[in-house]
């Protein structure tokens, strides 16, 4: 199937393939030229390390957190609440808000004196903002170096976001987006809620956050910026850069309205999509630092919309998808490479076989009304233990994520089928 775009054309110069003039097949116009590209970048970066603990800053860690609730460290002249990171697959969770960073230590399925992913850094949008590319990379590095011996990078994730204002989405884009998720969710108060066998689909009202895939795979969102930055405080921050947004019409001046809804495209890679791509890829170096990704931005933002786009009609891109694709650039122009993930092959021949089970056993367990950590602990004594974490290994999910699993597993069963009833 081919995709078509709208032919584009500067109706200042004539210039046909640039330009927010679109003429699509039958001869309609889409003019474009009040959208105003307000911001574009990363939005949060998560790095996985692997390597060893160390002993003495893990019993630091380790004693400070005994002192129950607010406790705190300070490390690297900078404090940190201390929490636990359960819900995150760690055993600690080490925050600072005021400087953006958090971190989780000490993989909660690996002993601590083993060789494992042991700690996992995610950045705040303002951490980012203020910090180069080379000082985003080293200062990870730095942060990992201080918690793990023989440390080595193994994957990171990846937000892009792309600030806009002239165009809003209408109600129905979902049945206007093609997209290969199974999982498309709108939010804007609960108005109604619909479930198609394990498919959640929520469609609320006028939608205002648009999502489509999930959280551990590759996810695309379009939502009201505009609105979010008030309940995550983030106004003034935000307020600051779109402020320094201008555009050929408006220039000197500012082009961000304030009255005016900002709405935000975000593509959201989890590592194991990103390892998949440079996998996948002829040519293409593995990514697995921050330093690794920046050249392929812009080429990783154009492959999300490639794959996941909002039609006009079939096979007819929309032309507020073709601008937000091609205008929107990440610092580096597209590497010339044809980006294509790497599904991981099966290793050992009895991979439907370990699923099959596995889903048998979820089924049973959420039937018997076990919960998470039950289920965790039965697995581990089936015959299917080695197995199956072996078959997710393959695809890159360790313990903490299949954990993670486990529980979504036993909660959609619970919810959306009939055995436990």
């Amino acid at each position: 199937m081919k995709i078509r775009d709208f032919e584009r054309m500067d109706i200042r110069t004539g210039e046909i393939g640039t330009g927010n003039l679109f003429i699509g097949p039958d001869g309609q116009q889409v003019n474009l030229e009040k959208v105003n590209i307000l911001w574009s970048g990363v939005d949060t970066v998560r790095q996985l390390f692997q390597g060893r603990l160390k002993p003495q800053i893990l019993a630091d860690i380790a004693n400070a957190y005994e002192e129950g609730f607010n406790a705190s460290i300070t490390l690297n002249n900078t404090e940190f609440r201390l929490m636990s990171g359960r819900r995150g697959g760690f055993k600690y969770l080490l925050q600072n808000r005021e400087i953006g960073l958090t971190i989780l230590v000490q993989n909660f399925y690996a002993d601590a004196d083993s060789q494992g992913t042991h700690v996992k850094i995610e950045t705040s949008p303002r951490w980012l903002y203020e910090r180069s590319s080379d000082q985003v990379h080293d200062e990870l590095t730095e942060w990992g170096m201080l918690f793990l011996n023989a440390i080595n990078p193994v994957g990171i994730a990846l937000h892009l976001a792309v600030d806009f204002q002239g165009w809003e989405p209408p109600q129905d884009l979902p049945s206007h987006f093609v997209t290969r998720a199974r999982t498309i969710s709108c939010h804007n108060g609960i108005s109604e809620l619909a479930f198609q066998g394990l498919q959640g689909a929520t469609i609320n009202g006028r939608g205002e956050t648009f999502t489509f895939g999930k959280a551990n795979s590759l996810q695309v969102c379009l939502y009201d910026k505009s609105k979010e930055i008030d309940v995550s405080d983030k106004r003034a921050f935000m307020e600051g850069i779109w402020e320094c947004a201008v555009s050929e019409q408006s220039f000197p001046d500012t082009c961000y309205d304030p009255e005016k809804p900002v709405w935000r495209l975000e593509i959201r890679y989890h590592h194991r999509i990103v390892n998949e791509i440079s996998d996948g890829t002829p040519g293409m170096k593995g990514i697995k630092t921050f330093a690794d990704a920046v050249p392929h931005l812009t080429g990783l933002w154009q492959y999300a919309l490639q794959g996941n786009r909002y039609e006009v009609k079939r096979e007819w891109v929309h032309p507020i998808w073709t601008k937000l694709r091609d205008d929107v650039s990440f610092g580096h122009p597209p590497p010339s490479l044809t980006y294509k993930r790497a599904k991981k092959e099966p290793g050992c021949g009895n991979e439907k076989n370990v699923s099959l089970a596995f889903g048998n056993l979820l089924s049973i367990y959420a039937r018997n009304r076990f919960n998470a950590r039950q289920a965790w602990d039965c697995l581990k004594k089936s015959g299917l233990w080695e197995d199956l974490c072996n078959y997710y290994r393959r695809r890159e999910i360790y313990e903490n994520e299949l954990f993670q699993l486990v529980q979504e597993g036993l909660t959609r069963r619970r919810l959306l089928t009939k055995v436990a009833a």
